[in-house]
Parts: C-alpha cells; structure tokens; sequence
C-alpha cells in the first residue's frame, strides 16, 4: 500500500513532472544499486542498469494508466528482470570481492547471524542456489519484506518465507561444515 506522499509523486510523474521523479531516484538508487551490483559484481554495469531501471520505471509510470501498488517493489522487480535480461546475453559469476563489499556495506552478519565472518557468509551465499541466493538477498541485504519480496518476484508469500527460512538454514550448513 502505497503512503499519501507517494501517490501524489506518482500522480505528479505521470503528468511528467521529472523533479518528482528525482526523489524517488534519490530515495531508491543506493538500495538498487546494491541489489544489481551484488548481481552482476561491475560497478559500471551496475550503474548502466539501475539507469536503465529508473528510465523504465519512469517511462511506464508515463504509458501506463496501471495503478502502483507498490513503487519499491515495482523498481525491484524492474531490477530483477533487466539483471536476468543481462545473465540471458552474458554469463558471468559474481566475484567474492563484490560480495565482500556489498555485505560489508549493509552489515549482513548482524542481520543473519552476530557471530558470523562476514567472509564465509558471502561464500556461503555464493553456493546457495539462485532461489535461495536472489531472495536472501532481497530479504536480508536489502531489507525488503516478504511481501514486496513476493510482488518483485512473483513468487506466493509462502514460498518467500520458506525460501528465505530454507536459505538461511543452508548458509548456516555451509559454514558449520567449513569450521
């Protein structure tokens, strides 16, 4: 559910007002930065999709009489799908560093467990499957709830949940069997 302030910037873009626009930028670009970054580990291909984001977002806020349910997650989902868009035309691994840094960034060891090493977290990430991998990362990294989780990924609030709680099970595995 979308607060007050937020439909009447999204009323605003709609009639193409770009300093509107602007504050959603400014609210959302660090958040999807690092959810495309932490996907593709290229700082300048990061920057080149979450452009690419925010000029998508923006041109169908100015095509579509739709109405926005939820602005963050429709930027998320967005996000979601020009990342797998980029994996379909270039396969390319995520270096350990870049998740070193993101984690790093966002504090993922408090958020997933206090004692954990920031280091065996991001390499236990790295061996999760991407299910468990994109919504660990949604949920945990990037703080999104289960349900605009469920809206950017199409997936039931369920099965969110369960991902989520199965993702952080595995990485616990992952680390127990390393130590």
């Amino acid at each position: 559910m979308l607060r007050i302030f937020e439909k009447i910037l999204i009323q605003q873009i709609k009639k193409g007002d770009e300093q509107a626009f602007a504050q959603f930028y400014n609210t959302y670009k660090v958040k999807i930065y690092s959810f495309i970054y932490f996907k593709v580990s290229s700082k300048e291909k990061a920057d080149d999709l979450v452009n690419d984001t925010f000029l998508k977002v923006y041109r169908y806020l100015q095509n579509d009489d739709k109405e926005v349910e939820n602005f963050q997650a429709l930027l998320y989902k967005t996000a979601r799908n020009l990342v797998i868009d980029f994996y379909r035309t270039r396969k390319q691994n995520v270096s350990l560093d870049a998740i070193s840094e993101i984690a790093s960034k966002e504090d993922i060891n408090q958020k997933i467990d206090d004692k954990l090493d920031v280091e065996k977290v991001a390499k236990a990430i790295q061996q999760l499957s991407d299910d468990y991998k994109e919504i660990v990362i949604l949920r945990f990294i990037d703080g999104l709830s289960f349900g605009e989780i469920s809206h950017s990924t199409g997936k039931s609030l369920g099965s969110c949940r369960m991902l989520a709680h199965r993702g952080i099970k595995k990485i616990k595995e992952i680390i127990d069997k390393q130590e």
